[in-house]
């Protein structure tokens, strides 16, 4: 696994409830018998072309039989067996013959169920060749950081031979991988997964259909239920720009049911990053705007992609939204196709009292310990900044019992990153009085570029009434979009294990 900041220690969920994730199936495959949503894109920002350098892993060289495109095993859609030796430097090549705007997802799984992690087995790597030996797509792991095997969702750009290579991380990056040292197994199975989005109306694969300009043209996301009824798989939507100036319209419901224990939450992200060392898209997605049906002046949310956004809103149980999705200015690609994740889900804790909440004497004093597999303590909140002739300000008193000593507190918030039309939302940890710590080390301003963490920072020795305050503040809201939603996550952490 290449060395990344994930949040991490948020076990209960991403602090800013990013779209919904990679995966849906319980096999993890993304196959396409309906069970269930296929798979992301990496979090990986730069990659090399496959080498078969030797390494020094400590194991021997093994000609295994497909260690360049003369030699690639040819894939038939079941899953297959290879090994990794010496995990630094062997790249197996494997073939298919794929179709012009085929989606297909390239699963691996060499990981241990109990453990997905696990640095003694090899992180895969998979990248995607055309017939020509010239890379289109990369996937390291899949966006989530909950596995290192990877998962690569892409769609052809033509009809004709295709080549898989898989590898260790050690023997793509030069660096932020486990210790090739370490790894004990050499094994992992691969399996090239075709995607038919027409297939039904109820699983949770959906196809762009032309035209869907507008409204009155809007293809609708339908939900997949999972075995168990409890929650919905992630619905994955294939789209693509048929032009330089073409929009797809989609529309959506949440389903009433099954109930959720706080606010009803709509994701829409798209997988990326883009290009050959990502999904192999040839274009970004540069807005994805949700509307009310009854009024198209102004969006409810709003997010720009390219730029990290992904929508992530308290929408209404049986009321009609409307996505529009949108690409930059500019020429058209080979493949400019996108893939739009939507999940509906439910929130965290709501702000509870917003009419006495908006000064340090009197600050929200009720949040509630979430569920949490690690160790620390971590609370959240979903708030709301109404508008009004004085700006609103949320204070939330945050106890510090259970802390440990050597402890920190983490805060992450989203408003703007997540579709509101909030702007220059800030988040400031204060003594447990009101008073103030260091703002270079105890406050954050989210832009549209940038995520609201205050990173562990320090809890001042003696706070005030065994609390910390975390005050939520904005600037001056977007006209043109009216959620004024936002989410925030505070964390009592442990120190960091190096």
């Amino acid at each position: 696994m290449r060395s990344m900041y994930l949040l991490g220690f948020f076990v209960a969920g991403t602090i800013a409830a990013t779209a919904a994730g990679c995966g849906g199936g319980d096999n993890g495959a993304g196959g396409s018998d309906g069970e269930g949503g296929a798979g992301g894109a990496t979090t990986t920002t730069t990659t090399t072309t496959p080498s078969t350098t030797t390494g020094s892993s400590g194991s021997t060289d093994v000609d295994d039989g497909n260690d360049s495109i003369d030699e690639a095993a040819p894939l038939d859609g079941n899953a297959v067996q290879g090994t990794l030796e010496p995990i630094d430097a062997d790249a197996d090549y494997y073939s298919f013959t794929g179709t012009k705007g085929q989606p297909i997802s390239i699963v691996t799984d060499a990981k241990p169920s109990e453990d997905e992690l696990d640095p003694t087995y090899p992180d895969v790597v998979v990248t995607l060749l055309d017939a020509d030996g010239n890379q289109l797509a990369q996937n390291d792991d899949p966006a989530g950081g909950n596995t290192n095997d990877s998962n690569l969702l892409t769609v052809l750009p033509a009809d004709g031979e295709y080549f898989v290579v898989v590898q260790d991380c050690n023997a793509v990056f030069s660096g932020g991988c486990a210790d090739p040292a370490e790894i004990l197994s050499f094994d992992y199975a691969l399996q090239v997964v075709p995607i038919d989005p027409d297939e039904s109306e109820t699983d949770s694969y959906i196809a762009d259909t032309e035209p869907n300009d507008d409204a009155e043209q809007a293809v609708t996301l339908h939900y997949e239920l999972r075995e168990d009824e409890s929650d919905y798989y992630p619905t994955f939507v294939f789209g693509s720009f048929a032009s330089a100036t073409d929009v797809d319209v989609y529309s959506f419901t949440p389903p009433e049911t099954p109930e959720v224990e706080h606010a009803l939450v709509a994701q829409l992200g798209v997988t990326g990053p883009t290009g050959i060392e990502g999904n192999g898209s040839t274009v970004e997605v540069s807005e994805i705007a949700v509307f009310d049906p009854t009024d198209l002046t102004s969006a409810y949310a709003k997010v720009d992609p390219a730029k990290g956004g992904s929508i992530s809103v308290p929408v209404e149980a049986g009321k009609e939204y409307l996505v529009f999705v949108k690409r930059p200015e500019g020429e058209v690609g080979k493949n400019d196709f996108y893939v739009m994740i939507h999940g509906r889900t439910g929130s965290d804790p709501l702000e509870a009292e917003e009419l006495t909440n908006g000064d340090v004497a009197t600050p929200e004093d009720d949040l509630v310990a979430l569920f949490n597999t690690a160790s620390g303590v971590i609370y959240g909140v979903e708030g709301k900044l109404a508008d009004g002739e004085i700006a609103d300000v949320d204070v939330y008193a945050v106890p510090l019992d259970n802390v440990e000593e050597g402890w920190t507190i983490s805060v992450a918030c989203g408003a703007q990153r997540q579709g509101s039309g909030i702007r220059g939302l800030k988040a400031e940890v204060l003594n447990g009085d009101g008073a103030e710590i260091d703002a270079a080390t105890h406050s954050a301003t989210e832009s549209e570029t940038e995520e609201l963490f205050i990173n562990a920072a320090a809890i001042p020795p003696g706070a005030a009434e065994n609390r910390l305050l975390v005050r939520v503040s904005a600037a001056a809201p977007a006209e043109d979009v009216t959620s004024r939603a936002y989410s925030c996550r505070f964390g009592y952490l442990p120190p960091r294990a190096n």
